[in-house]
């Protein structure tokens, strides 16, 4: 019994020796399982990292290139401003021009047409910064002329006289019809203290 004994020993140990070793073998692959995962997620991870990298630097350059192209921009519309000064030498006056009319009180397409060198005729109202005041003006012809005194000036004509002109003339007019109604009506008269 104890031979018996001993063989059921020896075939339990035989058994505990094959799970042992089977166990092993599913340990061993689980750990190479572990390892091979491992060494993926640190190729991942390393990838990860190059396409932010690469994703950071395209941002920087995009950046840049924002800053700068505006800036280029800029530049090169000062450069054409600076040859439309030189090869048109009334295109700075028209400028200033296109501003008095806004000022004046045209609009827009008036001022575009006043500025193209065509006649316009208008009604209405005609702001002077001079005399800060509205004068009104009924079916005038305007146009954009050379200025008489310099030639190589632009000044704006109402019925072929000089705007600033018929400012005046319509404040002259102004004031001596108020310096009319303002006359004393009461000569000689009042307290005689």
């Amino acid at each position: 019994m104890a031979k018996v004994g001993s063989l059921l020993g020896s075939g339990k140990l035989k058994e505990l020796e094959a799970d042992n070793y089977t166990l092993q073998g599913e340990v061993t692959t689980r750990d190479e399982s572990i390892e091979l995962l491992r060494q993926q997620m640190q190729r991942q991870q390393d990838e990860h990292s190059h396409q932010l990298m690469e994703l950071q630097a395209k941002h920087r350059r995009e950046m840049a290139d924002k800053e700068t192209d505006p800036q280029r921009e800029v530049s090169f519309l000062k450069s054409i401003i600076q040859k439309a000064k030189k090869w048109f030498p009334l295109f700075q006056k028209l400028v200033y021009m296109e501003k008095f009319c806004f000022k004046v009180g045209f609009n827009e397409r008036q001022t575009a047409t006043l500025i193209s060198g065509k006649p316009l005729f208008y009604e209405g109202e005609l702001y002077s910064e001079e005399h800060r005041r509205k004068f009104t003006t009924e079916r005038a012809g305007f146009q954009v002329v050379k200025a008489p005194a310099d030639k190589s000036k632009l000044a704006l004509a109402i019925n072929e006289q000089l705007i600033s002109e018929w400012f005046k003339e319509q404040f002259d007019k102004l004031f001596s019809s108020i310096r009319r109604t303002i006359t004393p009506h009461r000569k000689g008269k009042g307290l005689g203290l």
